[in-house]
């Protein structure tokens, strides 16, 4: 389950926490910088975040079926941030793969899809304030655990010593965590997929490696259709937060700003409530 993020107190100590656990260097908190944020300057003039998003990623992002508009738990943090930043957000969809790209090089001015706070990612992007944390999960069709005999695993690693092949989208942290453990996976430019074809009858994984509340979303969506799914493999994940461009500070010290308010009044705690997001 998500863990909940309630008071200014915990972001900080995430935030510090987080920092310190990486390498001892202002990481998620902005360095001082003279330049000119070309980024900010845009925004105030046109009054548009331009923000890219993956809508395969429920509920954080995914198309309504009725209006097809982008909706989710993040969406409504974003929109509600622009809100209070007297702006809007245009809503672009950009495989998850190239949301960072284009925010380096200036096609977007922010990207919001589900992005788990890592040292690899801080080297090309700067991140906001972390909404959430969550747990990263490797589920399972019930009927395929009791055929293994499988109950619960310790390591990523026992997937190779059980010869399971595991689906992922790529561009996510955990294609790099099947990797180092050797594990056979195999890998769809979005997040619906690998947990269709887990559940097909002719499937090509035997299992999918995702985060909460994705997977958990998933196991409600698949029990309200009779089939049980279930994780078999949890640990402790990465905080999720926003990316921005390196330059970006002054765009970036807004939003941190307001992020911290919705966390302090219990706005981000509201929606994670609306969307189940836990």
């Amino acid at each position: 389950m998500a863990k909940k993020l309630t008071g200014i107190l915990v972001v900080v100590m995430l935030v510090i926490g987080f920092g310190i656990g990486l390498v001892a260097s202002p990481f998620l908190v902005p360095k001082t910088s003279s330049t000119t944020d070309t980024v900010w300057t845009n925004i105030q003039n046109t009054h548009v975040i331009r923000v890219g998003t993956d809508p395969t990623w429920p509920p954080y992002q995914e198309r309504d079926p009725v209006t097809h508009e982008i909706v989710g738990f993040e969406v409504d943090i974003a929109n509600e941030c622009a809100k209070r930043l007297n702006l809007t957000i245009q809503w672009n969809e950009v495989g998850f793969d190239n949301i960072i790209l284009s925010v380096q090089n200036g096609q977007l001015d922010m990207g919001v899809s589900g992005f788990s706070v890592t040292a690899d990612r801080l080297d090309q992007v700067s991140f906001t304030l972390p909404h959430s944390t969550t747990q990263g999960q490797v589920v399972m069709l019930d009927s395929t655990k009791a055929a293994k005999n499988i109950t619960t695993l310790t390591s990523l690693a026992e997937l190779k010593t059980l010869g399971i092949t595991v689906g992922v989208q790529s561009g996510n942290v955990e294609v790099s965590e099947l990797q180092a453990a050797g594990v056979s996976m195999r890998t769809w430019t979005d997040s619906a997929t690998p947990f269709q074809d887990m559940v097909s009858s002719n499937p090509s994984v035997q299992a999918v490696y995702a985060e909460t509340p994705i997977t958990t979303n998933w196991i409600n969506d698949f029990k309200a259709q009779g089939i049980q799914i279930s994780p078999i493999y949890s640990h402790p994940y990465y905080p999720v937060a926003f990316v921005v461009a390196k330059n970006s500070h002054t765009l970036l010290d807004k939003m941190d700003g307001v992020i911290a308010q919705l966390i302090f009044d219990g706005t981000i705690d509201q929606l994670r409530a609306k969307w189940n997001a836990y």
